[in-house]
């Protein structure tokens, strides 16, 4: 229980702890980056002793280091729902104001000279390092999935010998609504089953397994440069921030990140004139009915959607039939 004579530090884990069940897994992970930041400054200062001074100090030592949506984020879901918990909030609520945000130029959806850049670079097997990052990227762009979902398909979840490949997603999603099928055009099957592929010749076969596992990093001392990284398919990929950067930033991409690919997705489909504002909301995931594509309706409305990714492509699928291999293009 929160009294207002605990220190930040301990309140502040108390108060993530009991309000846990409240916060989506994904929001979860948020919140406790947000608490720890606030924790290295306000340390052992007792709730009692917060005053506006302190706030406006945290948004001047923490606005030097992150942007400004951050800090408010910090303190407007983390910092306030404490000291509001404890009745301390109001003391000075109306003369708090949040850190001015600067409004970014955001591209909703690349265009066809764009894509076909960013698929030259993507997929540039010169670059072996960052591969696994380029067809994450294509996928995505695709399938209007967020890394967060695509990290966390199991092997179980990616259909693709099937006459219309699809991939459940049904894990790493921000609220229920998120749940879905979504048809794999051309472009994001081939990426899907390079990392299919990939997976597998890590060990990954299980049903079970994320086709992108978190690679356990060497012990702090080992001497064996040569040894590699141990998948642990029981745990998903953390991120692929750094090379898909690498990637956007060569491909001339520098404003967009690797979340615009969801944004890109969503845009494309819904300026389809054969897609209804519905349908558009059940394959991006902001539909309450988007997971209910029951048995009798499933092939149908898959039928339906592969023709719309398709479309998505920015070429044909060609007639000539690749196999991919891990490393190549």
């Amino acid at each position: 229980m929160l009294v207002v004579t605990l220190p930040f530090d301990a309140a502040s884990e108390i108060w993530l702890k009991s309000h846990s069940q409240y916060i989506q897994p994904s929001s979860l992970r948020v919140y406790e980056q947000h608490r720890k930041s606030l924790a290295n400054f306000f340390g052992q200062l007792t709730l009692d002793k917060f005053h506006i001074g302190n706030l406006r100090a945290y948004q001047e030592w923490r606005g030097a280091k992150v942007c400004a949506e951050t800090v408010n984020s910090e303190i407007g879901n983390v910092l306030i729902p404490i000291l509001a918990e404890v009745e301390i909030w109001d003391r000075f609520a109306k003369i708090y104001r949040t850190l001015p945000v600067t409004q970014r130029r955001v591209r909703q959806s690349l265009t066809e000279d764009e894509m076909r850049r960013l698929i030259a670079v993507a997929l540039d097997a010169s670059k072996s390092r960052r591969l696994l990052a380029g067809h994450c990227l294509l996928v995505m762009a695709n399938t209007g999935m967020g890394f967060g979902e695509l990290r966390h398909l199991r092997r179980r979840d990616v259909i693709l010998n099937e006459k219309e490949p699809f991939v459940a997603v049904n894990e790493g999603l921000k609220n229920p609504y998120r749940m879905r099928t979504i048809a794999l055009n051309w472009i994001a099957l081939r990426s899907m089953r390079w990392i299919v592929k990939r997976s597998e010749d890590l060990g990954g076969g299980d049903p079970d397994f994320y086709v992108l596992p978190h690679l356990a990093r060497r012990e702090p001392g080992d001497r064996d440069k040569k040894k590699k990284s141990t998948p642990i398919f029981t745990e998903p990929m953390s991120t692929i921030w750094n090379a898909a950067r690498k990637i956007l930033d060569e491909a001339g991409l520098e404003s967009m990140d690797p979340y615009d690919m969801r944004s890109h997705f969503a845009t494309k489909i819904m300026e389809d004139p054969d897609i209804s504002e519905t349908q558009a909301g059940e394959w991006i995931g902001h539909s309450k009915v988007a997971h209910e594509m029951n048995r009798r309706y499933f092939a149908p409305k898959m039928r339906k959607m592969v023709k719309a990714v398709e479309r998505l492509a920015v070429d044909p699928e060609p007639a000539l039939k690749l196999f991919m291999i891990p490393g190549r293009k």
